[in-house]
């Protein structure tokens, strides 16, 4: 057994930072409230510098195989530990400004640091348990969060929504990897991967299939994927917009970090398995299909966001259905733009639900004449969404058609293609609310709108990492590429 605590060490930072504020909000109450926010992010940023100075350069296997550290994990960890970095910055302005939160700061930011820990934890998984225990470590958290305005029944109905299905989720999920266990006689991803691919009776076993597939649609939950996606849309809208946030951006890639080494390193060639990946080709055509659709008719902004999510969670799919290497490095920049353009348009939703009191679309009316930085940077966020170009939206696209092309699923690309069309409409509704609709009354109180200093660096930054994607490609492709995940036996082709 290979201990080595050094390896930890960015997980065991953002712990002692995540329950030293936990502490100090019980024994130190409203004095502490101010200073949560910056000791949350020096911890982050700490953390950041552990993966940096203890990871990097440490490749190897530790605690009896169950802990990898490799380039995916270190990408993963350092880019979780961004995003939360960016989600805690954004934190304290619309924290203050509502009322059933503020008084449990505390406990808002040692959740979000939990799923932070959890989301690093999945990225070097490296056996069924800990894959498991790690995934539900982001899980618990984010069924709180969701429910963190105890006084509002939205928030509620959000909250044991997503608790109730998520719970089934994780049975489903882990009564498939027993069955994989049952089947392979190994938990170690590794060892499992061996066992898929070099025995040949195994491949077609039903149980093995059954068990794989089980897993799969825990995971379609995770990620929001249809059939598995009933939950998305009143917890997207119920929860607190801060919250909604952060499902949407780290719980989200915590699920595709699992999704991967499950996929990429505990089965190998899973490509190889018809039944694995015209299981996920349906989940991809299926979430693409009625996300967008679906959110054609949506005036909440949250509702519709939630419809977006799925669809974009099909398109990711897509690159999990091409299984091969090349189409890893694909997933891994479709995640990363993602994300940098949901954070940027849920920073601009913050600022205009706090300034008008509405969370439907036709509150954005009249935005760009109040306020144009927030209107054009929420037009980038919006047209990247599409897959337009010059923004990174597009290069996750065309990476991910690309690997689904090269592994002959362009059926799947097309559905893909046509569907990102249907998108067009309801993103640019919005951009038609900003510039060419008024609505006096949500003017009329943006006019005197003061943006806070970290909601205009944290919007400028992902605007500019939007265009960035586009304009330097190969600096994202380096970065994915290195990230890349496989087994010891070099099983993806």
């Amino acid at each position: 057994m290979n201990i080595d605590i050094l390896s930890l060490m960015p997980e065991i930072i953002v712990a002692f930072f995540a329950f030293l504020i936990l502490m100090a909000g019980v024994f130190m109450g409203k004095s502490f409230e101010k200073a949560a926010a910056p000791v949350a992010a020096l911890g982050l940023f700490a953390a950041i510098g552990a993966v940096l100075w203890f990871n990097v350069g440490r490749a190897g296997l530790f605690y009896n195989f169950t802990y990898s550290i490799e380039g995916f994990s270190i990408f993963f960890k350092i880019f979780a530990l961004v995003v939360s970095i960016i989600i805690v910055g954004l934190s304290p302005y619309y924290i203050y400004r509502t009322e059933r939160i503020k008084n449990h700061i505390s406990e808002f930011y040692f959740l979000v640091l939990i799923i932070t820990i959890g989301t690093m934890l999945i990225s070097s998984a490296n056996d069924l348990i800990m894959l498991f225990i790690s995934i539900e470590l982001v899980s618990m958290p984010a069924y709180i969060l969701a429910g963190f305005e105890k006084n509002n029944k939205k928030s509620g109905e959000a909250s044991l929504k997503y608790f109730l299905l998520g719970v089934l989720a994780s049975a489903i999920m882990v009564y498939g990897f027993s069955l994989v266990f049952g089947v392979t006689k190994e938990i170690n991803l590794f060892a499992i991967s061996r066992a898929f691919n070099e025995t040949d009776s195994i491949v077609g076993n039903p149980l093995l299939i059954t068990g794989i597939v089980m897993s799969l649609a825990g995971f379609a939950f995770k990620i929001a994927a249809v059939p598995f996606h009933f939950w998305a849309p009143d917890t997207y809208e119920g929860s607190p917009t801060i919250v909604t946030m952060i499902i949407t951006s780290i719980v989200k890639v915590a699920a595709f970090a699992g999704l991967i080494r499950l996929l990429y390193v505990g089965f190998g060639n899973y490509g190889a398995s018809k039944w694995i990946v015209l299981t996920i080709a349906a989940l991809s055509v299926l979430s693409m299909v009625l996300g967008n659709i679906s959110a054609l008719p949506q005036k909440n902004f949250k509702r519709l966001m939630a419809y977006s999510s799925i669809s974009h969670g099909g398109y990711i799919l897509i690159g999990f259905a091409a299984a091969s290497a090349n189409a890893q490095w694909s997933i891994l920049i479709y995640v990363m733009a993602y994300v940098i353009m949901n954070l940027g348009a849920f920073a601009v939703a913050m600022i205009v639900e706090k300034e008008t009191g509405s969370e439907e679309i036709n509150a954005f009316a009249g935005l760009g004449q109040s306020n144009p930085y927030l209107a054009i940077t929420m037009t980038i966020f919006l047209v990247s969404m599409v897959g337009i170009p010059p923004f990174a939206g597009f290069i996750g696209k065309l990476f991910v058609f690309q690997a689904g092309i090269n592994s002959h699923y362009t059926w799947l690309v097309v559905i893909g293609v046509l569907t990102s069309v249907i998108s067009l409409y309801y993103y640019m509704n919005i951009v038609r609310q900003m510039f060419f609709t008024k609505n006096e009354d949500s003017l009329s109180k943006s006019t005197s709108l003061k943006l806070p200093l970290t909601y205009i660096i944290i919007i400028a930054l992902c605007a500019a990492l939007t265009l960035l994607m586009v304009i330097l490609p190969s600096i994202f492709i380096a970065i994915s590429k290195y990230a890349i995940t496989l087994n010891l036996f070099n099983f993806v082709k």
